[in-house]
């Protein structure tokens, strides 16, 4: 039943890169991620009212993490980041996140998972970073290096909130993570929208409904849950279900976007999650 729970995860996650790209082409970046955190914030502060949980003092290492990792600096990273390439590029930098995540995990936990799992691990890094270099030295800079730090605070977020939510809860984690960034947000919007006012009636319904999606599920239902299957793990079978995510947001993107994907690109896709199934193996052997 959690891997089925993973896999809806996985599909939800999927809409988050083409819907960041929708919305990036008709608005600054930074109202992308005001506007997501603030959305993400009505949601979130509905459940902390309704759970009348206030986190004790060793919950908020945890808290602050995650809200850093997966509130603050993934969702700025990939909003800068896709206004510079196309969303195709952060589903080859997604298909490291099980990487990255697995092997944040292992050093946290001060695992020792042996030469084969670095060995997979460094060949799938190098594969992801590798593609975006040869595609352009310049775009590297600009927006691949955005995605690809992206991911890496991602992962970072996402064991912090794991472990977490093993102790209080998925929900009560991201809840807070994201209500500690809210009063700041609320501040920062009122100083930039008064500088760029936001036409709503100018966005359509696309990138209306990609705004709402991108508060109301990518960065809140959806990390709800995504917790939650964190907390009942384990990880290592859990990042082997993400490897469905570059796909499917390959994907979403050519249906939703009329993206033209490059054959290379499903193949470092492909190449990197054969990396996260290998590196997988050696860990649930050292297990």
């Amino acid at each position: 039943m959690n891997i089925f729970l993973a896999v809806i995860c996985v599909l939800m996650f999927s809409f988050t890169a083409p819907l960041t790209r929708l919305a990036s082409l008709a608005m600054p970046a930074e109202s992308i991620i005001l506007l997501r955190i603030i959305g993400a914030g009505l949601v979130c502060g509905v459940f902390v009212i309704s759970d009348k949980w206030l986190p004790p003092k060793k919950a908020w290492p945890g808290i602050i993490a995650t809200a850093l990792g997966t509130v603050i600096g993934f969702n700025s990273l990939m909003a800068y980041g896709l206004r510079e390439v196309p969303a195709g590029h952060a589903a080859v930098a997604l298909a490291a996140l099980p990487l990255a995540t697995s092997i944040y995990s292992i050093l946290r936990d001060r695992l020792n998972p042996g030469v084969k799992f670095w060995f997979f691990s460094l060949a799938g890094t190098l594969l992801s970073f590798g593609f975006f270099f040869i595609l352009n030295v310049e775009k590297l800079l600009l927006g691949d290096l955005l995605l690809f730090l992206s991911v890496l605070s991602a992962a970072f977020g996402y064991v912090e909130g794991g472990r977490s939510g093993r102790i209080y809860g998925g929900a009560r984690t991201m809840s807070w993570a994201v209500l500690i960034t809210l009063p700041v947000c609320i501040l920062l919007s009122l100083v930039h929208f008064n500088k760029a006012p936001l036409e709503l009636s100018e966005l359509g319904i696309g990138v209306g409904l990609s705004l709402l999606y991108l508060g109301f599920v990518s960065q809140s239902l959806g990390m709800f849950l995504w917790f939650k299957v964190l907390a009942i793990g384990p990880m290592e079978k859990i990042a082997l279900v993400q490897l469905l995510q570059p796909f499917l947001t390959l994907l979403i993107a050519i249906i939703v976007l009329g993206e033209n994907v490059r054959p290379l690109t499903w193949l470092i896709a492909s190449l990197v999650a054969l990396c996260v199934i290998g590196s997988n193996r050696e860990k649930q052997m050292i297990r």
